[in-house]
């Protein structure tokens, strides 16, 4: 099923003029908002776990506003990744704002030792490693590698396509040591742990599963870390949103110190777009968050499987 819905995203997204795309996209997505209870419940949740914490008590009204605002940018989202498949530069300067990411990149790979960049599922995070290959820095992305074939060949293909280099995920230390090793750029997303972990570090005031990865591979390797974002602006233009980067001494450093410092740099961002951080469920129901974690890596079946 998700392929066939997939396949008719790609359908308005690359046929449509994007204004239109977006109208078509919009109303599908007041519709999911209105039969996806679950979905929306679980959207609310995170966001008041995110305002509360920063002392910003929302009302139900405001809450469940600011939820489908968030269903609405996704559907957006998905437009945009069908229908920017080949940015042409000029088309690419007119539509983003860089800001400061290029300097960032190039101070940090001047050091040598590669550059981990952490992003999350905000804002339009393919496009934003798109635009940098583009731009002519090579990206290797950790990517799921999804259990439908299709669904697998489908995502991969649009990758490839943009010049980023998929690295599977449950494989990828090698292929992210290699990449660090020829000074390139290992991007991985850094809110959603696709792992068994139960590992939590503090997210927004509470405990949440967040991957290690970025962490380990840094303590590792030497490489820098840097939280780059992609966001939305209005008039759906987009501009990059580039924290200060992180530097680990590994002789000094751990897990434990250095995930909190990649954790505070998430927050800081997504508290500011929090109607573009497309997360689904619960991420603070630690044993909810495993399980579909699990389903997205290697199915509904292994689940199953696993609790026999």
């Amino acid at each position: 099923m998700k392929y066939y819905q997939l396949k008719f995203a790609e359908f308005i997204g690359r046929f449509f003029p994007r204004r239109a795309a977006y109208g078509v996209a919009r109303r599908l997505a007041d519709i999911y908002f209105l039969l996806d209870r679950r979905g929306r419940h679980a959207v609310m949740s995170n966001l008041r776990q995110i305002h509360s914490s920063g002392g910003v008590e929302l009302s139900d009204r405001a809450l469940r506003a600011l939820a489908r605002e968030n269903f609405l940018n996704f559907a957006k989202y998905v437009v945009d990744f069908f229908h920017f498949l080949h940015l042409p530069a000029e088309r690419m300067h007119r539509l983003i704002d860089f800001a400061n990411i290029r300097e960032i990149f190039d101070a940090c790979l001047k050091q040598q030792r590669g550059l981990i960049a952490v992003t999350a599922h905000l804002g339009n995070w393919e496009l934003g490693a798109a635009a940098m290959a583009q731009s002519g820095y090579r990206i290797n992305a950790v990517a799921l590698w999804q259990p439908d074939p299709r669904l697998n060949a489908l995502y991969q293909s649009y990758r490839i396509a943009r010049q980023i280099h998929p690295i599977p995920f449950g494989r990828a230390a090698r292929g992210c040591l290699a990449a660090l090793r020829r000074n390139e750029i290992v991007a991985l997303v850094g809110d959603r742990d696709y792992t068994g972990s139960r590992d939590t570090v503090e997210f927004f005031g509470k405990p949440a599963r967040l991957p290690t990865g970025p962490a380990r591979l840094a303590l590792a390797t030497g490489a820098p870390v840097v939280c780059a974002f992609l966001v939305r602006l209005p008039g759906d233009t987009y501009r990059y949103v580039v924290c200060d980067p992180i530097h680990v001494n590994p002789e000094r450093d751990t897990v434990a110190t250095v995930m909190p410092r990649i954790a505070a740099c998430l927050e800081t961002v997504i508290r500011r777009y929090s109607e573009q951080w497309y997360l689904f469920h619960d991420l603070w129901n630690i044993e909810e968050d495993r399980a579909l974690a699990h389903v997205a890596a290697f199915g509904e079946s292994t689940i199953h499987q696993n609790h026999r």
